[in-house]
């Protein structure tokens, strides 16, 4: 009985999924559609909206171009880095102040103070300490990414259950087994929830940091220095169209890891 629950839990999601996908092609196809036509028909002028034809073929050419994948290896890089930095400080934390409300509360004026902080604010300051280089990118992504990370891993923590913790108690485990045995297993999709979140975030904040701050490489670079020429107005249009679909496959990457090794949750909560 349960196995099958399974297998119609999978099987609701595989064509929710489905219809999601199609859903979405068809208003990206929508789109591309009124942007042609309005180039096409000059309501606005080809040298500010190019018609999209010209920018797909642009994005799909631009790869031929041996320093534009080195502009996207940089990005990504400084992406992944960045994320998997702030998922070493958030995970921690939030499990040390989901377990300890005393923590909590001493951390959470100063944390409530510098949240809301926006992440491009800090730019100047942070390009004066650390120049324009990848530490710079690296810890203005920190910034923006720690935060969904480290809130969903304290609810997560919140949400264990009491009785589990207290039994793991009585058995006599010690308090780090206690949190690898019942509360990271417990807590695990919220703080996935958050590291998918903070990975849409970090993509946005390394390419706007890129572009704003300038440097050498990067995705956010290269559009800033095709802008800059005022004659490659297709290529500007091209990298942001690369850069929202690599948003697009590691969304949909995040969405698939997350529902393919958390699926318990939701047959847990069936059950």
């Amino acid at each position: 009985m349960k196995k099958s629950k399974t297998v119609d839990v999978k099987g609701t999601w595989r064509l929710a999924s489905r219809r999601t996908l199609w859903a979405g092609l068809s208003g990206v196809a929508g789109l591309a559609l009124i942007l042609e036509v309005v180039s096409r028909a000059g309501l606005v002028h080809p040298d500010f909206l190019p018609p999209f034809s010209v920018v797909l073929r642009e994005s799909i050419a631009v790869w031929a171009l041996p320093d534009f994948r080195a502009d996207v290896a940089s990005t990504l890089g400084s992406y992944f880095l960045g994320l998997t930095l702030s998922a070493l400080i958030a995970i921690p934390a939030g499990i040390l102040f989901g377990l300890s409300e005393k923590s909590y509360r001493l951390t959470r004026a100063v944390v409530e103070l510098i949240r809301p902080i926006p992440p491009v604010a800090l730019i100047p300051l942070v390009v004066l300490v650390f120049g324009n280089g990848l530490e710079m990118k690296l810890v203005i992504v920190m910034f923006a990414a720690v935060w969904p990370i480290l809130f969903n891993t304290i609810y997560g923590v919140h949400d264990v259950d009491r009785q589990a913790r207290e039994m793991a108690q009585s058995f006599g485990l010690r308090p780090w087994r206690i949190i690898r045995r019942v509360v990271l297993p417990s807590a695990a999709p919220f703080i996935a929830t958050g590291i998918r979140i903070s990975s849409s975030i970090a993509l946005i904040v390394v390419i706007t940091v890129e572009l704003i701050a300038g440097g050498a490489d990067g995705l956010g670079a290269f559009i800033a220095r095709s802008r800059a020429s005022g004659t490659e107005v297709e290529l500007v249009y091209a990298g942001t169209l690369v850069a929202g679909f690599l948003a697009l496959v590691i969304n949909l990457l995040m969405n698939k890891a997350e529902r393919r090794w958390f699926a318990w949750q939701t047959t847990t909560k069936e059950a």
